[in-house]
């Protein structure tokens, strides 16, 4: 099967060549030659412009999807080596994965694979309202019978198994130290640990950390309402974390964000306010009017919930993967993946389950 999956990640190689007529051709071919040089972005400008109608609809946006994926810094074949190489050492199955994801990471490695994930679906379903876990599902997949769903579906999930994971490298500016932690050493990094005490504060009004304190109040970014959360552990450092409000109820969660910027989200203004360790330098005068800043994921302002990129995105990419492939190197990582976050059980993470495993707890 693994087989399977390298030569489904060519898929878009087929694509490029298929057809007919002499400009088309070799509009397929300047696409596959920039693809194959990483010049991603000459590959979208062709596809977007004057190569847009060397293709049907499907075929454009199956190749927009794979173009954006490899820009992301993530190809199939990446994400699968990975999967499979997690579970090949002593450590923490997921904690290896968190690694090998993070050493590729780049600064808009979310935002493009939430627009790949978007592609990837246009590619197999007009109905904007389907869902992945609709689309995807192993009925749905056995009924339709159509090799390009369940491909569109396996880059699908390898999709969100990476996206899931990369939101950790969002959560702390230190992930060996966090990748030590996972592997017993319990030396959880300080920004991590506010990362995961002020999601646990925000979804439940009864929380109360084991260390430090948190405030939160009202404030709007970009014309947009948060709330700046504050968790403070003393010596140990004080944190800025942004949520969805003040309203301390299941329905709400941490953004997520990516350095720190003020009411109009200029970063300019607040740079040098955090120190080597995450936390907040208070001796700075603009960390008085600085916040967390949210990660755009559009250019329009758009912004994502981190309890569902870790758990519901997780969940949806592991199910999809293990319903689709039977290689068994990848079912064990993911198997392995939900032990070792859910304490020793093979199902479905919450969100208590990624507190507390993050947390070192």
């Amino acid at each position: 099967m693994y087989k399977k999956v390298l030569s489904s990640s060519l898929i878009a190689t087929a694509l490029l060549l298929s057809g007919c007529g002499g400009s088309d051709t070799t509009c397929r071919i300047d696409v596959q030659n920039a693809i194959d040089d990483g010049n991603y972005d000459v590959a979208i400008s062709l596809l977007e412009g004057e190569c847009r109608t060397a293709y049907t609809q499907s075929d454009l946006n199956m190749n927009l999807a794979s173009v954006y994926m490899g820009k992301s810094g993530y190809s199939v074949s990446d994400i699968a080596d990975m999967l499979i190489n997690s579970n090949d050492t002593q450590n923490d199955a997921f904690s290896t994965f968190i690694s090998s994801v993070s050493k590729k990471r780049n600064p808009d490695s979310l935002p493009l694979l939430t627009k790949a994930q978007q592609y990837y679906l246009a590619a197999i379903s007009l109905d904007t309202n389907s869902s992945v876990s609709e689309l995807c599902s192993r009925s749905n997949l056995d009924l339709r019978n159509d090799s390009r769903l369940e491909n569109a579906c396996l880059y699908i999930s390898f999709n969100d198994a990476v996206k899931a994971t990369n939101t950790v490298t969002y959560l702390t500016g230190d992930v060996d130290k966090l990748v030590e932690s996972l592997n017993n050493t319990n030396t959880t990094p300080y920004d991590m640990k506010a990362s995961m005490d002020a999601l646990a504060w925000l979804i439940d009004s009864n929380f109360t950390p084991n260390e430090g304190n948190i405030t939160a109040q009202d404030v709007n970014i970009s014309n947009k309402s948060y709330a700046h959360v504050i968790v403070n552990y003393g010596t140990n450092g004080l944190f800025y974390r942004l949520g969805k409000s003040t309203t301390r109820d299941a329905n709400n969660s941490t953004v997520l964000t990516d350095g720190y910027c003020d009411s109009d989200g200029n970063r300019t203004a607040c740079e040098g306010i955090e120190k080597t360790d995450g936390s907040i330098d208070i001796t700075n005068p603009a960390a008085l009017s600085c916040y967390a800043c949210p990660v755009d994921f559009d250019g329009n302002g758009a912004t994502e919930d981190v309890v569902k990129l870790l758990v519901d995105t997780f969940n949806n990419g592991t199910e999809s993967i293990t319903a689709i492939i039977d290689d068994p190197d990848i079912t064990d990582s993911i198997r392995e993946f939900k032990q070792d976050i859910t304490n020793g059980n093979d199902v479905n993470i919450t969100v208590d389950d990624i507190i507390n495993y993050l947390n070192g707890n």
